[in-house]
């Protein structure tokens, strides 16, 4: 399973440096385009617009290089891999768009107060009409990919890609007014620009911040459904509860409290666990770890007591049974902590060329003087395994 997971690792980033090359490729071309165009055109909303793609090539190298590192999953120093290095790409990604935001906005608030405004020319309204179909292709190529291997950095980008194609028609739109005698709906555009770049570069550095501080509202909650699903498809859960999955940039790590029968043995409980753990794994692709809590039954919404440990308890049967010919022979000792107590179950080798009444009368004896002495015993059962002489012990 860690070989399969290692190979989405891989395959996730090929795609990414697939798409970041094109990306680079058609970027280049459009921001020394539409960066000429808004120059000679003379169209502030052109020019805002071709700094906007020429920041995408900042972002694509970014995004390119915290996939490398997330590429590398798991090593001593990160336990949990290296998958928070996209979310801080995506960081990265909305403070750039902010940056280039207020340096637009800043730009087109110098050019509304000059009053003497120059319309654009067809150079910059060409561009823009380009500039639409390149960057709108980007985004949708990039954010398939980024679905496809649900990679937050891409899917992060890809809406920087749309963001552009969107400031693009607020430049179309200023552009076109202003050539048809509205100067001023050019810089108005500009700032029409900025203000997208805002919003996306917010909704971004939201999403990241829910992921860094490993909030659950990070996770789809269709993907919270199906987890918590899985879980209950294993054998022996009988209930869950603390579901919580965390976003570990493209992986999802769960802890969870499943609930199985409570006098089941310690191996079959780590078993349960284990099988869920498979089972979540196994059927969903972002989870890469899963920390599975056994509880004997729903103590989520009480307070959980500490009882007397074996030791404590095993003292006490010693100490009852040492001058007892009858019960000399302790073969096991299983105490079961429940909410109410503790169920303890002992299993004697008994001798019965005795009198079962009597041993039966011993063994009761036995269960009072428990009760009595250790409050926390809710209810004590005592078996026996029978041999027929008195080489007991």
């Amino acid at each position: 399973m860690i070989d399969s997971k290692q190979e989405v690792r891989d395959e996730r980033y090929f795609a990414a440096r697939r798409v970041t090359i094109i990306s680079v490729a058609l970027n280049i071309f459009l921001s020394i385009g539409k960066i000429f165009a808004g120059l000679v055109g003379n169209s502030a909303a052109m020019l805002a617009d071709g700094i906007h793609s020429a920041s995408d090539l900042v972002t694509d190298g970014v995004v390119l290089l915290a996939m490398r590192i997330a590429r590398q999953g798991v090593d001593e120093d990160h336990p949990y891999g290296h998958g928070k290095y996209e979310t801080l790409a995506t960081l990265f990604v909305s403070v750039a768009l902010v940056v280039v935001a207020i340096g637009i906005a800043v730009d087109a608030w110098e050019r509304l107060l000059n009053p003497e405004l120059t319309p654009p020319t067809y150079l910059a309204l060409g561009a823009a009409v380009i500039s639409i179909l390149v960057k709108e292709a980007i985004f949708q190529y990039t954010y398939r990919l980024g679905k496809k291997y649900n990679a937050k950095a891409m899917i992060a980008n890809a809406w920087h890609h749309r963001s552009d194609a969107v400031s693009s028609i607020a430049a179309l739109i200023g552009v076109g007014g202003a050539m048809a005698g509205y100067p001023i709906l050019d810089p108005l555009a500009a700032v029409a620009v900025a203000f997208i770049l805002g919003k996306v570069a917010f909704e971004l550095f939201m999403e990241a911040l829910q992921d860094l501080t490993d909030s659950k509202s990070a996770i789809d909650k269709e993907v919270q459904e199906k987890i918590s699903n899985l879980v209950y498809e294993v054998e022996g859960v009988n209930s869950a509860h603390l579901l919580n999955p965390r976003g570990l940039g493209p992986d999802i790590r769960v802890d969870v409290h499943v609930v199985v029968d409570g006098y089941i043995s310690v191996s079959e409980g780590h078993q349960i666990a284990e099988q869920v753990r498979y089972h979540l794994m196994a059927e969903l692709e972002a989870v890469t770890d899963v920390l599975v809590h056994v509880d004997p039954e729903e103590d989520h919404e009480v307070q959980v007591e500490l009882f007397s440990p074996r030791g404590r308890l095993k003292s006490l049967v010693d100490e009852y049974t040492k001058d007892s010919p009858l019960l000399s022979n302790l073969d096991r000792l299983t105490p079961h902590y429940l909410g109410k107590g503790i169920l303890l179950e002992l299993q004697f080798v008994v001798d019965l060329s005795y009198p079962i009444t009597l041993i039966k009368a011993e063994a009761d004896q036995l269960s009072k003087k428990l009760l009595a002495a250790e409050k926390e015993l809710e209810e004590v059962k005592v078996g026996f395994i029978a041999i027929a002489n008195k080489q007991v012990g």
